[in-house]
């Protein structure tokens, strides 16, 4: 049985489950899905995001342990196993989804969604994402500056979170269940666009005079795009990214 002590609602923490006291069915949902998202060889091609997939998986694995041991329940292997390790494993692919969200760039420079992906932009998708997710829309943050994209600064929309690569050659993820707050700024007013505001930049485009700026869960930066890409590029993904957050945490 759940309990309400400091140590487990840490542990209900680590698993995803930010309010309420759970109910064992919900902490083992909360497990699976956490397997999904932060198990190492989903990211065995990208070895800056495997360290940090092992550390959060490690933690996952301590969670359930002593959340289990602390309600009595004795321990055996996680519903999920691998047959070769017995550790637990994503048995069904974070790639089956029930239904990609529609993404659309009106033909913005630098600005595809998958249906456009050419061969060169699969092999940069599979060479970052890897397993961990499905690519639905990559913007390049020079080319779409420069109409000569190249993709080596980019970012990335897929449909369980997303991934920027900034122009130091870093790579940072941000699952959408961790995204925090979501703002379109006006630069010249330094306040968030209204309906009406963003209404006529979706029609006029082409402007760099609102800042797209995207938090983590816990307040802090993740990126901001100012005059990477265009405004309506801008628009497109702030609605893409409210949405997703509202599936999340409705």
């Amino acid at each position: 049985m759940s309990c309400d002590c400091g140590q487990c609602r840490q542990h209900y923490r680590t698993l995803g489950i930010a309010y309420g006291i759970p109910s064992e069915v919900e902490i083992e949902e909360a497990y699976r899905e956490g397997v999904k998202q932060w198990h190492p060889d989903l990211y065995e091609n990208y070895a800056s995001l495997r360290a940090d997939a092992e550390e959060h998986f490690k933690q996952l694995q301590v969670a359930w342990r002593e959340l289990r041991e602390h309600s009595g329940v004795s321990e055996e292997s996680p519903a999920v196993s691998s047959p070769a390790t017995g550790v637990p494993d994503a048995s069904v692919s974070p790639r089956a989804v029930e239904q990609k969200p529609a993404i659309s760039f009106g033909g913005a420079p630098g600005c595809l969604v998958a249906s456009q992906f050419t061969a060169e932009i699969e092999e940069i998708v599979a060479s970052h994402l890897g397993k961990s997710d499905t690519a639905l829309a990559i913007v390049d943050l020079d080319g779409a500056r420069s109409h000569a994209a190249g993709y080596s600064h980019f970012f990335l929309l897929a449909t369980r979170g997303i991934m920027m690569r900034d122009a130091r050659g870093i790579v940072s993820l941000l699952w959408y269940k961790d995204l925090g707050e979501v703002n379109l700024i006006d630069k010249r007013k330094n306040g968030k666009l209204g309906f009406s505001q963003r209404l006529f930049v979706s029609i006029f485009g082409n402007q760099h005079n609102y800042s797209l700026q995207i938090y983590r869960s816990d307040r802090s930066h993740y990126f901001s795009i100012t005059n990477q890409v265009d405004d309506n590029v801008k628009i497109v993904i702030y609605n893409f990214l409210l949405q997703q957050k509202t599936q999340v945490h409705p």
